[in-house]
């Protein structure tokens, strides 16, 4: 499969999103054979970067359609300004963008699909700086987290190297905010 870390650091946005992405997320799901598990689903998903939407729809596990357009009321959408993905880009940090849709299956289409809600993440860099992503749950602005972690264990995470319960245990993940809530997000991430 396709790294993520082979992604080279001039891509623009707009390749990101509207080429890179799609292609990524199509050898996902034949690499983890999600057809077996996802038939007779459709996950929807946009990313707005600064007001421009991409949008992506997975059908059974398998077919992925992506677009310009926007969605109403997508099962998951993240929100991010251009500056922040171009420096994710730059300094190869892509997990928290790409990393979703590795190994999508059941257990986290179930997740998705009911969860209701949003939660920001606060990816802090080595040179101090902060990337803040923002992700909605079925157009649910409420109840609302905040997970503030360092880059490195944002891609350790995302690359299921280490969990949300060990980072929050070992303080290396804060969580402010709506603490039920958080904890129902788990799957997603697991």
């Amino acid at each position: 499969m396709a790294s993520i870390d082979n992604i080279p650091t001039d891509t623009s946005v707009e390749d990101l999103l509207g080429k890179v992405m799609p292609e990524f997320a199509k050898e996902a799901l034949v690499t983890n054979n999600a057809a077996a598990e996802l038939g007779g689903t459709e996950i929807s998903m946009v990313v707005d970067v600064s007001g421009k939407n991409y949008s992506y729809i997975v059908k059974d596990g398998k077919d992925v359609a992506s677009s310009n357009d926007a969605l109403s009321n997508p099962m998951l959408k993240l929100q991010i300004s251009e500056d922040h993905l171009q420096k994710m880009i730059q300094t190869k940090n892509l997990d928290m963008i790409l990393g979703i849709q590795n190994d999508i299956n059941r257990v986290k289409y179930n997740a998705l699909s009911s969860l209701k809600g949003s939660f920001t993440a606060e990816v802090a860099n080595d040179d101090g700086t902060t990337f803040i992503i923002k992700a909605i749950l079925n157009g649910a602005e409420q109840p609302h987290s905040i997970f503030k972690m360092s880059a490195a264990d944002t891609q350790a995470l995302m690359r299921k190297e280490t969990n949300p319960v060990n980072l929050f245990m070992s303080g290396a993940m804060k969580i402010d905010g709506d603490m039920s809530f958080a904890m129902a997000t788990q799957p997603l991430f697991t």
